[in-house]
């Protein structure tokens, strides 16, 4: 029987030319030769305008009317390609199963189906590696560099240098990072198991559930604006007044309830360190609706005769659930702890739209927006400086994603 490795080889070989050479050729061919399709959704453009009367000048008609033949001949040539290469691989495949095992039938089943699920992930995950590989190594060399290009390791030395520019508001974005890094992620598998569990023990859980659903599809931003009108403390000077007389100004649900006094009249999240939990509860009330559903579709996989079991044997609700139901999801508790993770780190949008960007309640994404504008973090070295932080905060992040690997590792070699 002959070698299957220089069949296997020669194939991926030309697998990997289609993609990188024929697929990106044969694209710029097919726009080059579509490009009259503009000129002619630009006509047809034109003469519905002077049918119809279009207020619209014929200037921005010829032009929305070419970027929509534009979008068109994407959509096409992209379809095209898609079944171009699929097409390439499955007959490169056919072939490689035929010259391997010529009499065999099921042979040559098999290695399709071992062959066949690579074509479809492979252009997936060559792109995964291009865009995340290649943007984590010039990271880690741009950690390495000072603003003049040299090689240094002054960019690690200074989180741990107090007389370095910017040491102070760095301490504070690192603190209020891990805050959020533990707190949020906690406090959103709590409630989200808390709810997932509840929910299903009354009528109209799933009332309840799609409430608490709600606010996922809300932005960061539309949240901070939200929870802005609740934690609002009135925003002018106690006593304050204007032609004789003090104007009325707006407080928010929460202070209100809590009480609020003319002597501080800033919003919650103003305050002294404890602003930061008002600001990380608007992440957890977006959230906790995410770690529900997930949690609440985990739990309905548990096995009912499990459940029986431990019912017949006396169980309690608490050992029902931290004995039986819990270790049974806990992969799947694992993985929504990572998603919020990494959705921590990439938290931007809601101290910066509450203007909460004093230093203490800097984080990291916040305090490098700051820095990049008034040089006030490194100087003109603050883009390799980052780079330092941002490797940093892989590595902060690594062993969480080991383990994640591992056990996923050893739940499947379980599973045989």
């Amino acid at each position: 029987m002959r070698s299957i490795k220089p069949l296997i080889a020669g194939n991926g070989i030309a697998l990997f030319l289609t993609i990188v050479c024929l697929l990106p050729i044969t694209a710029i061919f097919a726009l080059a030769a579509s490009a009259p399709l503009d000129d002619a959704m630009a006509n047809l453009g034109m003469w519905l305008h002077n049918i119809f009367n279009w207020s619209a000048s014929e200037f921005d008609t010829k032009q929305r009317f070419s970027k929509i033949g534009f979008a068109i001949r994407i959509v096409i040539i992209s379809v095209g390609l898609s079944f171009f290469y699929f097409g390439i691989s499955n007959w490169l495949t056919m072939s490689l199963a035929r010259q391997t095992a010529r009499k065999s039938l099921g042979r040559q089943s098999a290695i399709i189906e071992a062959i066949q699920p690579w074509i479809f992930v492979g252009p997936a995950l060559m792109l995964l590696l291009l865009f995340l590989l290649v943007p984590g190594f010039l990271t880690l060399k741009q950690s390495f560099q000072e603003a003049s290009g040299t090689f240094s390791t002054q960019n690690y030395a200074f989180l741990w240098d107090p007389a370095a520019l910017g040491y102070v508001q760095f301490r504070f974005a690192m603190r209020n990072s891990l805050m959020w890094l533990i707190l949020v992620p906690t406090a959103c598998i709590s409630l989200g198991l808390l709810i997932a569990v509840l929910a299903d023990t009354v009528r109209w859980g799933v009332i309840a559930k799609t409430l608490i659903f709600i606010p996922l599809a809300i932005s960061f931003v539309g949240a901070a604006v939200i929870w802005r009108n609740i934690f609002a403390g009135g925003g002018i000077e106690a006593l304050q007044t204007i032609n004789g007389t003090t104007p009325s100004y707006q407080v928010g649900l929460l202070k209100n309830l809590l009480g609020h006094t003319a002597a501080y009249n800033e919003p919650l999240y103003n305050l002294k360190f404890w602003g930061n939990f008002f600001l990380m509860w608007i992440l957890v009330w977006v959230q906790t609706g995410f770690a529900m559903v997930i949690f609440s579709a985990a739990l309905r996989g548990v096995p009912k005769d499990t459940i029986e079991a431990a019912t017949i044997d006396g169980a309690n609700p608490f050992q029902m659930f931290f004995r039986i139901k819990l270790p049974q999801i806990f992969s799947t508790v694992m993985v929504v702890w990572t998603t919020l993770v990494i959705l921590v780190l990439k938290v931007f949008d809601i101290p910066y739209a509450l203007s909460a960007n004093d230093d203490d309640k800097l984080l990291l994404a916040v305090m490098m927006e700051n820095a990049r504008n008034n040089w006030s973090i490194g100087g003109d070295n603050v883009d390799n400086l980052f780079a330092a932080i941002a490797v940093m905060l892989m590595l902060t992040v690594l062993p969480n994603m080991m383990f994640n690997a591992w056990r996923i590792r050893r739940e499947q070699l379980n599973l045989y």
